[in-house]
């Protein structure tokens, strides 16, 4: 097993639960006590290799509330000794780091991936470095911190070692990111195309352009930049089956979303449904297609029929994980919220707004993926439309909290702020 399957998403697996208390006594936890979670931690010394390790980080993370409890604990003995031996060995750092990211604790996955490096670094472990440096980057960039991906990726490009070297074109691929992130996109562009040159006719980096240009909000250029990317894909012959398809469908969703922001919906659209007839069973793409055509008043009873299909896949599919005991049985009952949003969405077009507003509190139930601005603008506008207007200026209050993810994000914040404005005034004036 090599070290990149060790690498797991960092969506969170579970909704946190608030315990139980009164206004008498601190709340008790419930499940493992504070030292057998203590005992559990310390556990994972004993992990030598990365399939127990993989193993071990999939099963702490089918208990969030627990996951979180211990990752608490373990980093404070880990800054407790402070100048002593640490309590933590090198392959547990990285698991503990790995719980502590998902589970969003980053103070503690911060320390727990600067442990693991520093560890690696003492051993000379070239593919223990590249895990620990990588959740960094992947921290960092979770939070927006993308000067602090620029450094950690500097300090990546000058370190010595054969597997270290063979990931710096990677590298460099995130540091042409962070710094269009950063609004450096001319630095960004110019480094990509480098990168391209440097790689004749490959298709990888030429991926890496389009992102950048899409970052820039030069879609034109992004579109026939992916389109290119998709030719080189289908004549590049070291690509076999699956991974040909799967490459290839990674890119066409991608070209989906730009013709979206480039206004081209029927573009959008072809691509998404090519998208279904090749991938039938990816509730993503009925999803996204519903909601699209939602969103620009098209095909709205065909949206909808989109969208109880990919709530329905996306169950169907839930169920499975459970049954393989990859997901625990409180998180086989959540259903996804973006895909409840666009029920709830397509609903408020067709002027179903009680209908529409079931779904939307439903999926701001979910304390991660339903956090979002756009979500809860939704809601606000379907309590305005039943004539709650008091609910839809709380609502969209809350909605100008979540931080921004996108363009699309910043721009959604503004006409926030109007509708909001107009609802207060508006009530004013009547009242």
């Amino acid at each position: 097993m090599t070290t990149a399957h060790l690498r797991i998403g960092i969506t969170a697996l579970a909704v946190a639960y608030a315990l139980a208390g009164t206004t008498h006594a601190a709340p008790v936890p419930s499940g493992p006590s504070d030292d057998q979670l203590k005992s559990k931690a310390l556990k994972l010394n004993d992990l030598t290799n990365n399939d127990a390790m993989q193993d071990r980080l999939t099963e702490l993370l089918k208990d969030n509330d627990s996951a979180k409890r211990m990752v608490k604990l373990a980093a404070g003995l880990q800054r407790d000794a402070e100048g002593k031996d640490k309590p933590f060995k090198l392959n547990a750092t990285i698991v503990l780091a790995k719980v502590a990211h998902n589970v969003k604790d980053y103070d503690a996955a911060e320390l727990f991936y600067d442990s693991a490096a520093q560890a690696a670094t003492k051993l000379q472990s070239g593919s223990k470095m590249l895990l620990a440096y990588e959740g960094l980057l992947d921290l960092y960039w979770d939070q927006k911190k993308f000067k602090s991906v620029e450094d950690v990726c500097q300090k990546l490009m000058e370190a010595k070692g054969d597997e270290l070297d063979k990931a710096k074109p990677f590298v460099l691929e995130k540091l042409v990111q962070a710094k269009a992130k950063q609004g450096d996109t001319d630095e960004a562009l110019r480094m990509a195309e480098g990168l391209v040159n440097l790689d004749k006719g490959g298709w990888y980096f030429l991926q890496l352009k389009g992102w950048v240009q899409r970052e820039a909000g030069k879609y034109d250029d992004a579109i026939d930049t992916y389109i290119e990317v998709l030719n080189r894909l289908e004549n590049a012959d070291s690509l076999k089956g699956d991974l040909k398809t799967r490459l290839k469908r990674n890119v066409n969703y991608l070209l989906s979303g730009l013709h979206v922001e480039n206004k081209q919906i029927d573009k959008a659209a072809a691509r998404l449904e090519g998208l279904m007839k090749d991938d039938p069973e990816n509730p993503t793409y009925y999803n996204d297609l519903g909601f699209i055509w939602a969103d620009h008043d098209q095909n709205l009873a065909k949206s909808e029929e989109l969208i109880r299909k990919a709530l329905k896949l996306d169950s169907e599919q839930r169920k499975k994980l459970l049954e393989e005991g990859k997901i625990s049985a409180e998180n086989a009952k959540l259903e996804n919220a973006a895909y409840l949003d666009s029920l709830g969405w397509v609903l408020y077009k067709q002027k179903k707004f009680a209908e529409a507003v079931k779904y939307l509190e439903q999926a701001i139930l979910d304390k991660e993926d339903g956090a979002h601005i756009e979500i809860w603008d939704h809601l606000a506008d379907a309590y305005l439309a039943l004539g709650e207007t008091q609910k839809a200026i709380d609502t969209w209050q809350k909605s100008l909290k979540f931080d921004n993810t996108t363009k699309r994000d910043a721009e959604r914040r503004k006409i926030v702020t109007q509708k909001m404005m107009k609802a207060k005034a508006a009530q004013q004036k009547k009242n």
